[in-house]
């Protein structure tokens, strides 16, 4: 874990430290809602059907710095209402940030907190993402068993195609996103909850400010999962292709509702 942190480090600071050299790309107002519906397990929950609805803004504050937020709602197991806020810096060729995001669960009434920093490179038809998520609230101890927020590193790489693939798939139009995800390989209950596995998407952009997520999700060798579909309406300058729009705000987006795992109490009852 700590070589891992130490990566992070050394990648932010010279992120940060190269960004003021680079052509500083102003930030733009950017507005989107997400509805989705899916499947989804974590550790020691009950698997089945989820649906979510979460909104994304930014905020230019002034030139190529400003605000991101989001807030999320994901029902089918109980409730879970969610806030993220955090600064955002971008330049002509990515973006870096950080934000830190709250969850209520209703159904053990528990609130965790998490710290993602986060990352963007910007090529010619691909977006490059790297972001970490660190809980930082205490382990939910409620009956016979504990719920730790679980640590996440994910790397994704999305490819937009530089052709038109049919009348509404056109060039930039389409997103085919593949990757990796390491879980819990750190901290309070890693023994138990630690796992990694693949990370991919398939969306496109049919009109203007509509996109169709046909697939997104994550799964891990703990046979832990969240899969899911749905539409995206957007708010922005212009007609951006998807391409464009992904390069408004930065990731994580479809997986920022953070994850949560429980392990048996000493008193050896079940979550």
């Amino acid at each position: 874990m700590k070589t891992i942190l130490t990566a992070l480090a050394v990648i932010f600071i010279a992120v940060f430290a190269l960004a003021p050299a680079a052509n500083a790309a102003g930030l733009e107002p950017f507005g989107k809602i997400e509805i989705s519906g899916g499947a989804e397990r974590e550790e020691r929950s009950s698997a089945g059907g989820r649906g979510t609805i979460e909104g994304l803004g930014v905020l230019p504050v002034f030139g190529n710095f400003g605000v991101q937020g989001t807030a999320h709602y994901v029902g089918g197991l109980g409730s879970r209402f969610g806030l993220s806020a955090g600064p955002l810096l971008g330049w002509d060729g990515g973006k870096v940030g950080a934000v830190v995001t709250y969850q209520h669960r209703t159904l053990r009434d528990n609130n965790f907190v998490h710290v993602i920093p986060s990352v963007a490179l910007y090529l010619d038809q691909a977006n490059l993402n790297l972001w970490y998520a660190q809980p930082i609230s205490a382990a939910q101890r409620d009956g016979g068993h504990v719920q730790y927020g679980v640590n996440k590193l994910q790397a994704t790489a999305s490819y937009y195609p530089g052709s038109d693939w049919a009348s509404f798939l056109r060039k930039d139009n389409v997103e085919l996103t593949l990757g990796v995800q390491v879980n819990t390989f750190g901290g309070a209950g890693h023994e138990k909850l630690g796992g990694v596995g693949p990370v991919f998407g398939v969306s496109f952009l049919p009109m203007a400010g509509v996109a169709v997520n046909l697939v997104r999700g994550t799964i891990d060798n703990q046979s832990r999962y969240r899969v899911s579909s749905g539409l995206e309406f957007f708010s922005s300058r212009g007609s951006p292709t998807l391409k464009e729009v992904r390069r408004k705000y930065l990731e994580p987006n479809p997986d920022l509702p953070p994850s949560a795992g429980a392990t048996p109490s000493t008193s050896g009852g079940e979550g």
